[in-house]
């Protein structure tokens, strides 16, 4: 498992931040339209678990006793909130809930393909932060204990991942109601268990676990250098 340079990884994903920021920014004022601003808090909540895995990362590399269960309750903290990186994806309904907008007497104008890549762009970035936050905790897990172990470590990820999105969309929940409302949560997580929701997991922890295998494969294929 190849090792990566997370402070160059987070100064990179910085910048991607900015630019997504930016172009949200850009487009609202040229359409003079700020339905999307709530795609920037979606984004910080996506910034969480980036944050939880590295806190995690670099305790699993420091020489003393309390380290280890302090990376252990920071891994815990990014099971809470990684929900949140993924989450973004289904923001992209509300494009279809303004669909009446974006057609016109010759069809889709161009608001749509605007606010189209916009979406796509905060999907984009909660994605990486996603993947890269699971990557660092695997990585850690693979030096401690071994292979297998790192990649149960993900299934259980996408899976509960999977279900805390649909806790989010379906049922209007957040990371936060597990420490400050628990009855509520425990009560529709009650309510959440059916065949539907089976299946909603199912498809989209499948989904999440496709992008990871995807950039995983990608970053640890060996390449070779072309000779001029």
């Amino acid at each position: 498992m190849r090792e990566l340079n997370y402070i160059k990884i987070f100064i990179y994903l910085s910048i991607v931040t900015v630019v997504t920021v930016g172009l949200h920014y850009a487009t609202a004022a040229w359409l003079d339209q700020r339905y999307f601003r709530f795609l920037i808090w979606n984004l910080f909540l996506g910034w969480i678990p980036f944050i939880f895995s590295y806190v995690a990362y670099v305790f699993s590399y420091v020489k003393w006793k309390g380290a280890t269960w302090l990376a252990i309750v920071s891994g815990l903290l990014w099971l809470l909130f990684f929900p949140n990186s993924s989450y973004i994806v289904t923001d992209l309904v509300h494009l279809t809930a303004r669909s009446s907008r974006y057609y016109g007497g010759n069809g889709l104008n161009f608001t749509y393909w605007y606010d189209l890549i916009v979406v796509l762009m905060f999907v984009w970035v909660g994605l990486l932060l996603g993947f890269l936050s699971m990557y660092q905790l695997q990585e850690v897990i693979y030096k401690r204990v071994g292979r297998m172990a790192s990649w149960i470590f993900v299934l259980a990820g996408c899976a509960l991942g999977s279900y805390g999105v649909l806790l989010g969309r379906v049922y209007r929940l957040n990371s936060w109601d597990a420490l400050t409302n628990r009855s509520t949560l425990i009560a529709l997580m009650q309510e959440s268990v059916s065949r539907p929701s089976l299946a909603f997991c199912m498809f989209f922890g499948v989904f999440i676990l496709t992008i990871y295998a995807t950039l995983y494969y990608l970053i640890n294929t060996r390449t070779t250098r072309v000779s001029s």
